[in-house]
């Protein structure tokens, strides 16, 4: 009898080989079934977005595994919000490829499939981010061959016309001269027109509209493309109502960080920190994110640095996200003669709508607050003469407190008690000035000491027509404790048109943010060294976190 006949013989014949046989391939069959099932049901994952910022139009690609190799019942998720069928352009389980539709949303963009939710990645709108459009293909350098007009106010429109500045603005600015005193190791005699500050009104391959800049002054200007320089042009600002200067230029290096520590979460939760960057003005006109740890998700959207965690099961224990930026800021010092201001001068409509009306901040349409603006100026209609009797009317009848109030107390309690700190002395100015029609905003940051501590701190700026942005530091006027570098400078007069070189703006005005899902968790700061809606945002039924934010430190200056 062969082998074979053998094996058939003893199978027939023996109960106890057939059940050994029969559990054997019923083992076989489970092993395989648990080995298919776990790759079913593996959890989509997203590696990257291609390009993580975008508009409506634009092509995403999205790369990561387990999406499956047909789309099927599958779905992509922006902002909360499932794309419709229109939006795939394809499908495999390594790489999807979409077109953004008109409506989508800012925020946390997730892949979906029938068995599991892949963890979220961070997904910006360029509608508020400041990135770049589709780039410029000329490759020759702007030219400038007409100014209209040669003789011009600050804030006033001028047309300049030429060749080879890019059908889109992207990156290319209009540089200025300024009265700006360089630094060892930077040139800033030049000041560029600010999208901030809505300068830029239009642009073309031959044609740009654009305002003078806050700051500026009579000189050279040109036009910088990523593909050069225009040469310089004369250009003549009329300076009769007074002009503004920046002197003793000082770099601070300072850190910004967060500790996180998660307690507990689940596969799809998720914390979203925004970290406030210190703002770009005309007297803070570097900001360089020096180091970053660790990597951000966007270094630079709505002027904070964006920073992801994802949940897990379990504690994770303390995670540290830390921002050093080196900033560069002068001392202002401006010269102004109110009856000399051009009364034809004009505020545009985007920064007026901006500037002069009530928000979540500024509480200048509450009736206490139009009924003491004018009491204080009656009747008065020169703005500049405006500013001048609100503060004045606030250093003598309120009372500076040197601690900051705790809580979210309102600022016009100011108003009732006399008494306040100075976040409610530079929301109150600020909401007197709006509720006049002032364009005005209430800056946010920190106070360098003269040990180099810091603290939070809180002063105003108010537009003039004509002129540009005058700061105001109506705290520091009225005595609060403080030690400037400069010396023997009388507070009270100084800090209504000057401001001294250690005052850091982190936030200008009310930075309304929207959270990256509907239903997501949020946390603000109220009165700390920067105004925004959200700090910090999560997402996840069952997640439970602390967060530490520290006082931005000064670790260097020079």
């Amino acid at each position: 009898m062969n082998k074979d006949n053998t094996a058939s013989y003893l199978i027939r014949k023996s109960p106890v080989i057939r059940s050994i046989l029969w559990i054997g391939a019923g083992v076989l069959f489970l092993i395989i079934s648990l080995l298919f099932g776990l790759r079913v049901k593996e959890r989509p994952v997203i590696y990257s977005l291609n390009p993580p910022i975008g508009s409506p139009g634009d092509l995403i690609i999205i790369n990561g595994k387990g999406f499956g190799n047909i789309r099927d019942t599958n779905y992509v998720e922006f902002g909360g919000f499932k794309l419709t069928s229109s939006s795939y352009i394809s499908w495999t389980d390594t790489e999807i490829k979409v077109v953004l539709p008109a409506n989508v949303q800012e925020g946390l963009v997730i892949v979906g499939t029938k068995n599991a939710r892949s963890k979220p990645s961070f997904f910006a709108n360029t509608t508020a981010a400041p990135v770049a459009v589709t780039s410029n293909t000329l490759t020759t350098t702007p030219l400038i061959t007409i100014v209209s007009p040669e003789k011009i106010y600050p804030g006033t429109l001028l047309t300049i016309s030429g060749s080879n500045f890019g059908s889109t603005r992207d990156h290319s600015k209009v540089y200025f001269s300024s009265e700006r005193e360089s630094t060892t190791d930077s040139d800033f005699s030049y000041i560029a027109a600010s999208e901030d500050d809505f300068n830029y009104e239009y642009w073309s391959d031959n044609e740009i509209h654009v305002r003078i800049p806050d700051g500026a002054s009579s000189g050279n200007f040109y036009v910088e493309t990523p593909k050069g320089k225009s040469s310089p042009r004369k250009i003549e600002i009329d300076e009769r109502a007074g002009k503004k200067s920046f002197i003793s230029p000082k770099t601070y290096v300072i850190q910004v960080y967060v500790d996180i520590e998660e307690s507990s979460g689940d596969k799809d939760s998720s914390i979203i920190l925004r970290c406030p960057r210190p703002f770009e003005t005309s007297n803070q006109p570097s900001v360089t994110l020096t180091d970053c740890s660790p990597e951000p998700v966007i270094n630079d959207f709505q002027h904070t640095v964006i920073q992801q965690v994802s949940g897990s099961k379990g504690t994770f224990g303390k995670k540290r996200f830390k921002h050093d930026f080196a900033v560069t800021v002068y001392e202002t010092r401006t010269e102004i003669h109110a009856a000399r201001l051009n009364p034809n001068a004009t505020v545009t409509d985007n920064l007026k709508a901006v500037a002069t009306k009530a928000d979540a901040l500024i509480p200048s349409a509450d009736p206490d607050v139009i009924a003491l603006a004018k009491k204080i100026t009656k009747g008065e209609t020169n703005h500049y003469n405006i500013a001048a009797l609100i503060y004045n009317y606030m250093l003598k009848n309120f009372v500076i407190l040197n601690d900051v109030r705790k809580g979210n107390i309102s600022p016009l309690d100011l108003i009732r008690t006399k008494k306040g700190d100075a976040y409610d002395f530079a929301v109150i100015y600020t909401a007197l000035l709006r509720a006049m029609g002032i364009p005005s905003y209430t800056d946010s940051g920190v106070l360098v000491e003269s040990d180099l501590k810091t603290r939070d701190h809180w002063w105003s700026e108010f537009y003039l027509a004509g002129f540009g942005w005058i700061p105001v530091d109506t705290a520091l006027g009225a005595g609060l404790n403080y030690t400037p570098w400069i010396k023997d400078i009388e507070p009270e007069l100084y800090y209504f048109g000057n401001l001294d070189g250690q005052h850091i703006v982190f936030s200008r005005g009310w930075n309304e943010i929207k959270p990256s899902a509907p239903n997501n968790k949020t946390v603000q700061r109220p009165r700390s060294y920067a105004l925004q809606e959200i700090w910090e945002e999560a997402s996840g039924e069952k997640i439970k976190y602390s967060s530490y934010w520290a006082n931005p430190v000064v670790i260097g200056v020079y």
